[in-house]
């Protein structure tokens, strides 16, 4: 009986923790002023603010990857005017060389607002800097992944994103296509093409982009997106040693996904001290 009973609280935790949330073990971010996050690329009247999406309803708050806040952002009217969160790591997170390899992988969840043009949405930046560069004295470039240049089935070709739901993106060493702000030998496509893979563009650039740090990513509306609104949360980045996902939610709220690991803990301890009471 004894021997049953240790079954039963060692099966008892070991359920419970492969049944925890994905949110159980994601970064709650309630401060967007503060690192990790912070809002250094909102300028001319942009916005972002966490909020709660509680009783807003529809697919923004049914359908959302993690209860129960978002980044919202919003643009002006003005073709200056972004809305964009950063994320700058003490250190960054490594250089190109050590990183671009099959364990390198960024993902978002995004919501497209139903005002503005149909093709702009919350984009993802990569921000690399080589501070001596060799061949190129611009040692500064922004990779960046647009969604309406990666809808499935027309990867490539300008497509409206599709508005009122949540849409998952992710980007890695050979999925995902970036157009480049210019830098390491190539000049700003300006939103365009050409449109290349982590991959194609460590191929493409000058041996400078290798020693490059990458030291910021950023998420959200750019320029030239006037009368905008969108959403994201669930972040994901796998880069080198940082592998984190951060789950937006407002400060007034304290998630119940949060205290899982806690409770988690204290049931793995009971069972612990009942296998050393009986053992």
């Amino acid at each position: 009986m004894k021997s049953q009973t240790k079954k039963a609280n060692i099966v008892l935790a070991t359920t419970f923790m492969a049944a925890m949330p994905v949110a159980a073990f994601a970064a709650p971010i309630t401060d967007l002023d503060n690192q990790p996050w912070q809002r250094s690329l909102t300028t001319e009247g942009g916005t972002a603010e966490i909020v709660d999406l509680t009783g807003l309803g529809g697919n923004l708050e049914n359908n959302a990857p993690l209860p129960t806040g978002a980044v919202k952002l919003q643009t002006g009217s003005a073709s200056g005017s972004r809305a964009e969160i950063q994320l700058l790591p003490d250190g960054g997170f490594g250089t190109v060389n050590d990183l671009f390899n099959s364990n390198l992988s960024f993902g978002y969840s995004m919501y497209k607002g139903g005002t503005g043009a149909a093709e702009p949405a919350p984009s993802f930046k990569m921000q690399f800097y080589n501070p001596e560069p060799v061949q190129d004295r611009d040692g500064y470039m922004e990779l960046v992944f647009e969604p309406y240049w990666n809808q499935p089935g027309s990867e490539g070709a300008s497509s409206a994103v599709p508005m009122g739901d949540w849409i998952d993106y992710s980007v890695d060493i050979t999925s995902g296509l970036l157009w480049s702000t210019g830098g390491f030998g190539t000049g700003n496509s300006g939103g365009g093409p050409p449109l290349l893979t982590l991959q194609d563009w460590l191929s493409t650039l000058n041996s400078d982009f290798g020693d490059a740090s990458l030291f910021g990513i950023s998420l959200g509306l750019g320029s030239n997106t006037p009368d905008q609104i969108g959403y994201v949360d669930n972040v994901r980045v796998n880069a080198g040693n940082y592998s984190r996902t951060f789950d937006f939610e407002a400060s007034s709220e304290v998630p119940a996904p949060a205290s899982l690991p806690l409770l988690l803990i204290g049931l793995l301890g009971v069972a612990a001290k009942r296998l050393r009471r009986h053992s």
